[in-house]
């Protein structure tokens, strides 16, 4: 089976660009008029400028993608043909982010508060009937960083739940809208709101569309983050195995081991967690 693969690397400057990998095509946002928008002003050139072919698989990678992964272009197309026939191909880093939280809704609101309620209020304007609080993303649905090589099936979902908040947000008319231009800190510099959230709908849609097949990345391959965790990489594959088994028996017993087995990870591998007892981040 030929896989047709259109898997582009995004660069804003000369630093980025000597950041690329050959085997991916270059996708330069050009002198990067909207840096608030992070990538997502390139992806939504792409997607506006470009006719799909629901067959094919598109994928847009930061620079940073070897950094975080340290995989190369030769080995992500090697994973894929090694794998052919799935709508959607995950390599997402940090397998204590994956699954160390219910999902990539609840770590950001560890990491960035009020992400949740600003994310919950865009679901209801556009009128997507879920409870981010109740969430549940495991490892065949969690991608950070947006690194998600996928067919159209997803990726119009996608753009049609970024698109609505990009028209809010560019209107800035309303309450939301300025929710999601506010600026918050991430590192050294700060982001917009609506960055945050844009980099968890593909997780959203993965969640919200069981029906897609998906391969991800063997959780072998993956990297675990902070160093930290990686005494604890037994355990980390228990809480998914615990999310996984709720999510196919909606069992309350299995939510209640993960947060036990959650807590005890924690305290043993995060140094900034400081509770005493098991509890949501929400």
């Amino acid at each position: 089976m030929t896989m047709n693969k259109h898997i582009l690397q995004i660069h804003y400057d000369e630093a980025s660009r000597r950041m690329l990998d050959p085997g991916f095509t270059p996708l330069e946002i050009v002198g990067n008029p909207r840096p608030d928008w992070r990538e997502y002003w390139g992806i939504r050139n792409y997607f506006l400028n470009t006719a799909l072919n629901e067959d094919d698989y598109y994928g847009f990678l930061s620079p940073l993608f070897f950094d975080k992964t340290r995989m190369n272009a030769q080995q992500v197309h090697a994973f894929m043909d090694s794998r052919p026939g799935a709508d959607v191909y995950t390599f997402s880093p940090s397998m204590s982010d994956a699954s160390a939280y219910l999902s990539v809704f609840e770590q950001g609101a560890r990491r960035h508060p009020g992400i949740v309620p600003v994310a919950q209020a865009l679901m209801a304007d556009i009128g997507l009937d879920v409870n981010l609080q109740s969430l549940i993303n495991n490892f065949r649905s969690t991608a950070y960083c947006n690194y998600i090589i996928a067919k159209p099936v997803f990726w119009d979902k996608w753009f049609a739940i970024n698109e609505h908040m990009f028209a809010l947000a560019e209107a800035n008319a309303t309450p939301l809208a300025r929710k999601l231009n506010e600026v918050t800190d991430y590192g050294k510099s700060t982001v917009q709101m609506k960055v945050f959230i844009m980099e968890r709908i593909g997780s959203l849609v993965m969640a919200l569309m069981p029906e897609l097949q998906v391969t991800n990345l063997n959780i072998a391959a993956m990297r675990f983050g902070d160093p930290l965790f990686y005494p604890c990489r037994d355990e980390m594959v228990m809480l998914d195995a615990l999310k996984t088994a709720y999510l196919h028996s909606g069992d309350q017993a299995y939510l209640d081991r993960f947060h036990t087995l959650r807590h005890d990870l924690l305290r043993r591998c995060d140094p900034e967690y400081r509770q005493d007892r098991p509890a949501s981040f929400f």
